[in-house]
């Protein structure tokens, strides 16, 4: 009876009983993945995010016919592990996977300081790891041959902004000031910006840091306002953006923009600062309202169905989902791309990826493994929601330049 029954059912009965998977067809062999990502511990709420998105795509691709290479159809396997947010169990972990479990490819987990230890594990057996959440600029600086990037470093998130001011802005704005938290996050963004400002031709009139955790930037502000810059950029965090915000109407200067670095798409943002919040722009790295596409998953509103069917319904993918499954089809793509699932091959196929994503904006990669694409969207808030205004193409509404007098709100 058993000699009767076709190879293909027998592989199909083997992977699902050894690998724990069920097919939607059978597949020569598996692809194994590693993911140690935090599940526990203070970096657990967006490593069970990054999870999730490696989840979404993991799912995809067993269920719409693998990946093909080499003559070969192959299934994916990603075995997780939980560092519970802490380097050296990371890297620990990270060495399991490889010596152990025997995987051919790495997922990063959540956090630079976590990813500069485990890629240094990778490059140590020549493993490539693509890195969800690691943007820290002395990760990249190792001469290493195996790590890649999806984030873009952290100097280019308010980049986009300025093309925004420079293409799209009527009248052109012309002076900005620059006021960024004394750490190390806010700086690098604000340096990055700051740049392309002067790059593209605007005239940076001031440019001042305050110290990381300052209550009142009343002096600061004061100083800014005698300046009247028609962009106001500055922050570092959300509790910065709403201290700015508020102490810039206590001293009734309202700039025609401001910008900020991050946190004002941070959930209550603008349930505290109500109408206040309005006008207000912010670089991200990603939102669900993008409107871009590619073979695997097809459209972003593809993307966004396959996570809730998944997830839940009521599951709406931030970011750091979406980088999570960024990691495997940038994978897939570099593993169609070689015909090969070889690590060289692989990785030369990585380095060369210039890429548009359904889950993510546009990869390209540099030397050191960095996505060097800046084409991230730019939100503003308008009578209370977040809107897309750049890139055109995904845009959901014009920037509303200039903002008004407080008085005229």
């Amino acid at each position: 009876m058993i000699k009767k029954l076709s190879l293909a059912f027998l592989v199909s009965i083997f992977l699902f009983s050894v690998v724990g998977i069920t097919f939607a067809q059978s597949f020569d062999d598996i692809i194994k993945i590693g993911a140690a990502v935090s599940l526990t511990g203070k970096t657990a709420y967006e490593g069970i995010l990054v999870k999730q998105g490696y989840e979404v795509w993991e799912k995809w691709v067993n269920e719409h016919g693998g990946i093909k290479a080499g003559g070969k159809t192959y299934g994916v396997k990603i075995i997780y592990y939980d560092d519970e947010s802490d380097p050296v169990r990371g890297a620990r972990l990270t060495e399991k996977l490889i010596t152990e479990d025997k995987v051919h490819f790495l997922g990063g987990p959540y956090s630079s300081s976590i990813t500069f230890a485990t890629s240094s594990i990778g490059e140590k057996y020549g493993v490539i790891t693509i890195a969800p959440e690691a943007n820290a600029v002395n990760i990249y600086e190792r001469g290493y041959k195996y790590i890649f990037s999806v984030l873009p470093p952290a100097p280019m998130i308010m980049v986009p902004i300025a093309y925004m001011m420079d293409t799209m802005l009527e009248p052109r704005p012309k002076t900005v000031a620059i006021i960024p938290a004394n750490d190390l996050f806010p700086l690098s963004v604000a340096d990055g910006f700051k740049e392309i400002c002067e790059e593209l031709g605007f005239e940076v009139v001031l440019y001042e840091k305050y110290p990381a955790g300052a209550t009142d930037l009343s002096v600061l502000l004061t100083k800014v306002k005698a300046l009247n810059p028609d962009v106001l950029a500055g922050g570092g965090y959300t509790a910065d953006d709403m201290m700015i915000v508020r102490q810039c109407k206590e001293l009734d200067f309202s700039p025609k923009l401001f910008a900020s670095s991050v946190g004002a798409m941070v959930t209550g943002f603008v349930e505290e600062m109500g109408k206040d919040a309005d006008y207000l722009v912010e670089g991200e790295w990603w939102v669900p309202e993008m409107k871009s596409e590619d073979h695997i998953f097809g459209t972003t509103a593809d993307y966004i169905k396959a996570c809730k069917d998944l997830h839940g319904e009521n599951f709406k993918p931030q970011y750091w989902t979406s980088s999570g499954s960024a990691v495997g089809v940038l994978l897939q793509m570099a593993i169609e791309k070689a015909d090969s699932i070889e690590t060289e091959k692989v990785r030369d196929a990585l380095a060369s990826l210039d890429v548009e994503l359904s889950c993510w904006s546009p990869v390209a990669f540099n030397e050191k493994g960095q996505n060097i694409k800046w084409v991230h969207p730019v939100v503003q808030v308008q009578n209370g929601k977040y809107i897309i205004v750049y890139p055109e193409e995904s845009q959901g509404n014009k920037p509303l330049y200039p903002a008004p007098a407080w008085k005229d709100r």
